[in-house]
């Protein structure tokens, strides 16, 4: 749900630059999108929603904790744990800062920061 809020939050902002009621400006290498219509308020009030709901829906989901099976030979069960990883990566212009809930994902998410941080300047040096 939050991802078809955000795009219909983008869906509007674009029709809101298409109908020439807002306007996109390059400010270094972000897209500053700026306007006065009620298109343009509509559409960055669902982005800024599809962002409160993502994080409501990720505070309430809880991991399934314990699966319990029956073992054949004894009357004792088994308490299998799952859990729950995740991870991201931020970019502040060219640098990343990576997290995870482990070792493992934020070493995976700082790659491919590295990787998205390479590419974005080689994108850069091309155009400039």
């Amino acid at each position: 749900m939050p991802v078809a809020v955000f795009f219909a939050g983008m869906a509007c902002i674009a029709a809101a630059v298409a109908a020439g009621e807002a306007d996109v400006d390059l400010v270094v290498i972000f897209p500053v999108f700026s306007g006065s219509s009620g298109l343009f308020l509509l559409g960055t009030v669902l982005i800024i929603l599809s962002f409160l709901i993502g994080f409501a829906i990720l505070a309430m989901s809880q991991p399934e904790l314990a699966t319990n099976m029956a073992l054949p030979s004894t009357s004792q069960k088994l308490t299998v744990e799952k859990k729950m990883r995740y991870g991201g990566v931020v970019l502040i212009g060219p640098l990343p800062i990576a997290f995870g809930s482990d070792r493992r994902i934020a070493v995976i998410m700082l790659v491919l920061g590295i990787a998205m941080a390479i590419a974005l300047i080689s994108v850069l040096l091309m155009l400039g």
